[in-house]
């Protein structure tokens, strides 16, 4: 009974952090004229994701400094690519073009939106210069495959979801799918930094060389003086 009460009350702590998410990217997205408010609204969404996690209260003004700081810099890092993936989107959906064709930009299309889901955690950890992030969330998204294709089924599934409940999309239309990059993205900069910090392996020495009558040498021990 205790656990079912324990999941419960997660689940629905949950579900309201979402819909506050949700209310701060609508009004970031609103603010910003739609076309350019929406990308620094997933900044300052992501962050106030981050706060909920380490257990700090989601403040609204904090959210809107978010907002202000990440204005023009979000136009870079995922207003841009964001523009791409609607050009890609568009394109496949006209259906003019020829059936290979569509498949490389399916494929495309795929991959843009998986990194387009790692830039706002990566840009709210690292502080690189605009134009890099695509290209190290690119660079992420790959080296991270399993967890990438884990947010794409993630994703993927959240969208048939939200296509056959239509109802869904004004609450947690874009909190879902933020604190699902969110969580895992984070999870592969964790495994990404852990590799990063481990101790590179020594190189292997050229091989001794063997002597008549002598195994291959040692080497020697410190002696005390």
């Amino acid at each position: 009974m205790g656990r079912a009460a324990h999941a419960l009350s997660g689940g629905m702590d949950l579900v309201l952090r979402a819909l506050v998410l949700q209310g701060i990217w609508l009004a970031g997205t609103l603010a910003g004229g739609i076309v350019l408010g929406w990308a620094p609204a997933t900044m300052a969404a992501t962050d106030a994701a981050a706060r909920a996690e380490r257990g700090e209260p989601i403040r609204w003004a904090h959210a809107a400094q978010v907002w202000k700081s990440s204005f023009w810099r979000s136009q870079i890092t995922l207003g841009l690519p964001g523009l791409f993936v609607a050009l890609v989107a568009a394109t496949l959906l006209s259906g003019a073009l020829p059936l290979a064709l569509q498949a490389v930009l399916g494929l495309a299309a795929v991959l843009l939106l998986i990194t387009l889901a790692h830039i706002p955690e990566l840009d709210r950890r690292y502080h690189l210069p605009a134009t890099r992030v695509f290209g190290r969330a690119l660079l992420l998204a790959l080296a991270q495959a399993p967890t990438s294709l884990v947010l794409l089924a993630a994703l993927v599934l959240w969208g048939a979801i939200a296509l056959s409940l239509p109802g869904l999309l004004p609450f947690l239309g874009a909190a879902v799918p933020l604190l699902l990059s969110h969580h895992l993205v984070g999870r592969s900069l964790d495994r990404n930094e852990d590799l990063l910090s481990r101790p590179a392996e020594p190189p292997a020495g050229p091989p001794a060389r063997a002597t008549s009558g002598a195994v291959a040498a040692r080497p020697s021990l410190p002696t005390s003086a």
